[in-house]
């Protein structure tokens, strides 16, 4: 039940991404050919087909659940009808591109103003699962389900920064506030180096806290903007070949995780899905053909350089990124692939 929740959810993400592309591009006079959800082949099952024409745009369910679409006229092709892509001003076709991305990172913004208002974040504090032997949080007299809410005399300090200050003072001494059933304790803890950082020998889980509105909508835009950062580090690491095969994965390992926060709890879900929203809205804005982001690039240079790019220059340059993309996708679902075989074994 939970992979078909998952599934569901995500393919509203990717619904949402479309339908911006599809609004915007209507209500700048552009012909949508077909919107459709998933890849390759129609879905038919006898003489059942999961498509149906309404005015002059096709609506359909493919095969293939990675995905969605939506084309339109010109886009793809060499026309200038006044219904085509190509035939409307660089200012159009920049928020036909940009509407798709700018509809996923919306969805983010509501998504977790709303659970930060209703539920909380899941993760705001952190509670303590299990303690490892030898290690200074279980000398110190932590226990199973302490709840640790701020450090170094400041309460109601968000996990994240709690975990940078304990990662940032190896072998000195901090102040960790812990709520343990009714009692606050304030509990002195000296964390230890381990693969380059301090730690003090905790597993925690996230524990939630709700906020109000004015908190909600600033820890909601706090929360992006570590999002937005960690996105360029690994953006930076990747191009300098820093990172390794467990930190990308393809649609099983977005399934997994969707799981396994939804088993814990349904804010933690929510939470996943809003930033698997924002995930999706960033990458489509990279300025790599055939993504949103190199769209957007080239009606900038239309806009600047009054110059329309050579159509069949854009479709080879737009072809060549869309295989470059196929075989990095072919490849992060090959590793999710064998290491589902490998842990299976």
């Amino acid at each position: 039940m939970t992979y078909l929740f998952s599934f569901l959810a995500i393919n509203l993400i990717i619904f949402l991404h479309e339908l911006g592309h599809y609004l915007v591009a209507k209500r700048t006079g552009m012909k949508v050919e077909r919107f459709g959800i998933g890849m390759g082949p129609v879905i038919k099952i006898g003489k059942l087909k999961f498509a149906f024409q309404r005015g002059e745009t096709e609506y359909c369910l493919c095969w293939l659940p990675i995905g969605g679409f939506c084309q339109i006229k010109g886009e793809e092709e060499d026309t200038t009808e006044p219904d085509s892509y190509n035939a409307k001003p660089p200012l159009s076709k920049f928020m036909v591109a940009f509407a798709g991305p700018f509809t996923n990172i919306l969805t983010t913004v509501l998504v977790l103003i709303i659970l930060f208002m209703g539920a909380g974040d899941p993760s705001y504090f952190a509670q303590v699962q299990e303690l490892k032997e030898g290690m200074p949080a279980i000398e110190a007299g932590f226990q199973p389900n302490d709840i640790i809410v701020g450090v170094n005399g400041k309460n109601e300090v968000e996990w994240s920064q709690i975990q940078a200050t304990i990662s940032n003072n190896i072998d000195q001494p901090i102040q960790l506030i812990v709520k343990r059933g009714s009692e606050e304790l304030t509990i002195p803890v000296t964390p230890v180096l381990s693969e380059g950082r301090g730690i003090i020998g905790v597993l925690v889980s996230g524990y939630p806290k709700q906020l109000a509105v004015g908190e909600s909508i600033v820890h909601t835009f706090r929360k992006m903007g570590q999002f937005f950062q960690q996105f360029l580090l690994f953006i930076g690491r990747a191009f300098t070949g820093n990172i390794n095969q467990s930190e990308v994965g393809g649609i099983i390992s977005i399934y997994k995780v969707a799981e396994q926060s939804a088993k814990e709890s349904i804010s933690s879900f929510f939470f996943f899905i809003a930033f698997l929203s924002l995930n999706l809205g960033v990458l489509n804005l990279f300025p790599f053909p055939p993504l949103d982001g190199g769209k957007i690039i080239f009606a900038l240079f239309e806009a600047i350089f009054r110059k329309k790019i050579n159509k069949k220059a854009e479709i080879w340059i737009n072809l060549v990124g869309f295989v470059i993309l196929m075989g990095l996708m072919i490849y992060v679902n090959f590793l999710d692939i064998k290491n589902l075989i490998i842990n299976r074994l």
